[in-house]
């Protein structure tokens, strides 16, 4: 098992993740086996915001209880970007943490600064095993 130090768009024989995937978000490890190379994303380690200025944030209002990929299909137009959410709103999750009840307003990055959030996050140092 070797850490290789880079992400996944930084090796050219694996396909280039869009800005908006989650994965893009960790550097990526290689193991050997049989002869063949494998690659993988250690998920123990986790993201957190720092607080985030208010200026960047937006806020919206759940309907009906809904799962992530929906609010964030909802917001941003698509449902890759449901974990910014989450990672936005961790103390509204008591139940099922892939859903939100109707009533529950959460707090988002707006749409137009969204990239830019992005692009800082992956190229974040990382301080005791998280990114900030």
């Amino acid at each position: 098992m070797d850490q290789i130090g880079k992400y996944q768009n930084q090796v050219p024989s694996l396909s280039a993740l869009n800005i908006k995937d989650y994965e893009r978000i960790f550097k990526i490890f290689k193991a050997e086996r049989d002869g063949k190379e494998f690659y993988y994303y250690n998920i123990l380690k986790k993201i957190e915001f720092p607080e985030i200025d208010s200026s960047f944030l937006e806020f919206y209002n759940v309907p009906t209880r809904m799962p992530m990929t929906t609010i964030s299909y909802n917001i941003y137009g698509d449902i890759k970007s449901w974990w910014i959410l989450y990672l936005l709103n961790k103390e509204v999750f008591t139940g099922a943490p892939f859903y939100v009840d109707g009533g529950v307003q959460l707090k988002h990055i707006t749409k137009e600064l969204r990239s830019a959030i992005y692009d800082d996050i992956t190229q974040a140092t990382v301080f005791g095993g998280r990114h900030f």
